[in-house]
């Protein structure tokens, strides 16, 4: 098993037991001691868990900001899904947002074939990923880097994003839930995404299904707003869509 694949395994253990201890973790996933402490090391520098002694305890997920380098290789399979689904909508000469998440970064490498996109993005793994891609025309935010995340935010950001009109805005979030709306765990992000969604024709919401239901900590925008949610389930009749 690959360490990235180990750290989420870690996180999921985690999230449903809240503490557990190294010898737990060697024996769920069949590595050394010495392996599973060099996880939970960098787990911890990556503020996502808090280690105690002899194991690790939960940290509230509703104000955690996953790392690119994990949140990238979770659910590869529903994330394909989401892409291939959201691609139709794309036509030659349109102007799109595209948010730094991993969800919209794996639509980004299906941008082929296009004589000419704009494409408007805080996402700097996004921007790399398109840079390559002929027929798109990538227009970085610029901004305070965010390196944990590989994203661009601040007041900078927001402004350069201001300047532009888009026919759609691609997004994803932590959580979507019929009461609270569309909520994501870090306030610089959602700041941006309310930009981009003043900003578009239509909004186009791409969410596994882990995320139906959840509720984080900070509000990007109600349901209402959002044109289409693109999932890889089925979703329950109060999202209206």
């Amino acid at each position: 098993m690959l360490p990235l694949e180990r750290q989420n395994k870690i996180l999921e253990i985690l999230e449903q037991r809240q503490a557990v201890s190294v010898d737990e973790l060697s024996a769920l996933l069949y590595s050394s001691g010495a392996t599973i402490r060099r996880d939970l090391q960098a787990l911890e520098n990556g503020g996502m868990i808090r280690r105690t002694h002899g194991g690790a305890v939960h940290i509230d997920s509703n104000s955690m900001d996953f790392p690119m380098t994990l949140r990238e290789n979770e659910n590869l399979n529903a994330k394909e899904v989401l892409a291939q689904k959201a691609l139709p909508l794309i036509r030659d000469g349109q102007t799109l947002f595209m948010d730094s998440s991993s969800t919209i970064c794996r639509l980004a490498r299906h941008l082929t074939g296009f004589q000419r996109i704009r494409v408007i993005t805080n996402g700097l793994k996004t921007a790399s990923i398109l840079a390559d891609i002929d027929g798109v025309e990538v227009y970085s935010t610029g901004g305070r880097l965010r390196d944990n995340a590989m994203s661009f935010g601040g007041t900078q950001a927001m402004d350069f994003a201001r300047q532009f009109h888009a026919d759609y805005a691609f997004i994803s979030c932590r959580g979507i839930d019929p009461e609270v709306g569309v909520t994501e765990s870090n306030e610089t992000e959602a700041e941006l995404k309310r930009v981009y969604i003043q900003n578009a024709k239509r909004v186009v919401l791409m969410c596994d299904g882990s995320k139906i239901g959840q509720r984080f900590f900070c509000k990007i925008a109600p349901v209402e707003s959002i044109w289409k949610i693109i999932t890889n389930v089925q979703l329950p009749a109060e999202y209206g869509q």
